[in-house]
């Protein structure tokens, strides 16, 4: 299973190979499922800092370019080859899968995901990461500074890596993979989407509440920002109140929304008010309630 995922790994950075300096991390995130009819899934994503620019859907040979930049200097021949070899990537797998879940008698189905973290420094190893999952929890990882795969808490993990740890060759492929191909391949990404990386777009901020007797909601929506960083506060009388507060979710344009609320018993609209600060912005806006 792990020297097929390597193969997909290591054929996709050698695409996007370039030489040019910066400053950015992606992630490569594969999700497999796993039916209890022994059928298998894949769904994926590559993630330049929080831009989403490639995404695969049920299937490893339909990949979606996310980002009009995205494709960067592959020509339609190398596309054409890398979906022959996705195609047999996961045809490949899937046999892998069948003989580990057989070998340590995982029953049913189940969902395992597999990410790589790329930073452009190689000075730092200890930035790189190479990650395993099962159901959501850490299976295994790799070490890449002493070059050894560590157990998680999964009751498989130390099956798991007692499996890896034998099989050397892997292990030097990903550690490879890491350290050579995952800096040119940042490095191409950052140079291909140079102004998208860069933009910066101010939040819009709505002020709104809700009456229910003696309370009062007061809800702040901040949305079409980027990028993801903000912060986000509500103030009555001066006083920064306690909030509740979404996640920071994306829109569909590639922008972000958040939304923070408050409960107080102060009617005077006037003195309450939302505060947001971003880096696209010289000073923090404020929107009064009313």
């Amino acid at each position: 299973m792990i020297k097929i995922l390597i193969m997909s790994l290591t054929l996709s950075l050698h695409l996007f190979l370039i030489a040019t300096a910066t400053d950015i991390r992606i992630n490569w995130l594969q999700n497999y499922y796993y039916s209890s009819d022994r059928v298998l899934t894949l769904w994926g994503s590559l993630v330049v800092e929080d831009i989403e620019i490639l995404a695969a859907y049920n299937d490893s040979r339909f990949i979606v370019f996310k980002q009009s930049w995205s494709k960067g200097n592959l020509s339609n021949t190398d596309w054409m080859f890398f979906n022959m070899f996705l195609g047999s990537f996961f045809y490949y797998f899937q046999l892998h899968i069948d003989d580990i879940s057989e070998e340590l008698e995982i029953k049913g189905a189940f969902i395992t995901q597999c990410v790589a973290i790329c930073p452009s420094s190689t000075d730092n190893p200890a930035g790189y990461a190479f990650k395993i999952a099962l159901e959501g929890e850490d299976l295994v990882h790799l070490n890449v500074t002493e070059g050894v795969w560590v157990a998680g808490d999964y009751p498989y993990s130390e099956a798991v890596q007692k499996h890896l740890q034998k099989d050397k060759v892997t292990l030097v492929s990903i550690e490879n993979m890491l350290k050579n191909q995952c800096h040119a391949m940042a490095t191409k990404y950052s140079t291909a989407g140079k102004e998208a990386l860069s933009r910066k777009i101010q939040p819009q901020v709505y002020i709104t509440k809700k009456v229910d007797k003696a309370e009062t909601e007061v809800i702040c929506m901040v949305t079409g920002f980027y990028p993801k960083p903000i912060n986000v506060s509500l103030w009555k009388e001066k006083k920064i109140e306690d909030v509740m507060s979404t996640v920071t979710l994306p829109n569909g344009d590639g922008t972000y929304q958040i939304t923070v609320l408050t409960i107080t018993n102060l009617i005077e609209q006037e003195s309450i008010y939302c505060q947001v600060e971003h880096s696209s912005l010289k000073e923090p806006i404020i929107v009064h309630l009313g």
